[in-house]
């Protein structure tokens, strides 16, 4: 009973995450982002390195767009992907921002000259409350 209790707070936890932390929980999703980093790609290119079919691929680079972590570029009759660079930052400075245990400090030229926001995580609300 206690493992069936896990799995359905995991699953209704899972449902709370950003449609972006979703995309990038998958492996091979984060795997072709960070393929993506180096410049764009199309699918088949991708297709090639990771030897998986090519509808899988593109299956993976639909929920990529979806959570907008890759913009799609036609170029003739060849599309090609590339990551969001907006995105991926303000998805970073979220992240780091949402745990103070880091000490990760936001430069200014990152946030163009404000401070970072809070993300309003449970830590940063009971370090509010305590204040």
């Amino acid at each position: 009973m206690h493992e069936r209790m896990k799995k359905k707070q995991a699953k209704n936890y899972s449902g709370a995450l950003p449609p972006a932390f979703k995309a990038m929980a998958d492996s091979t999703r984060l795997k072709i982002l960070l393929m993506l980093e180096g410049r764009p790609r199309t699918v088949t290119e991708i297709v090639e390195f990771f030897h998986l079919s090519q509808p899988t691929i593109s299956r993976h680079m639909q929920t990529l767009a979806g959570a907008k972590l890759v913009q799609r570029t036609k170029k003739g009759q060849k599309v090609y992907y590339e990551i969001d660079p907006k995105v991926m930052r303000s998805i970073c400075v979220s992240l780091a921002t949402c745990f103070p245990c880091c000490s990760i400090t936001i430069e200014k030229q990152i946030m163009g000259g404000a401070k970072a926001q809070a993300c309003g995580c449970a830590v940063e609300n009971e370090k509010q409350k305590t204040e």
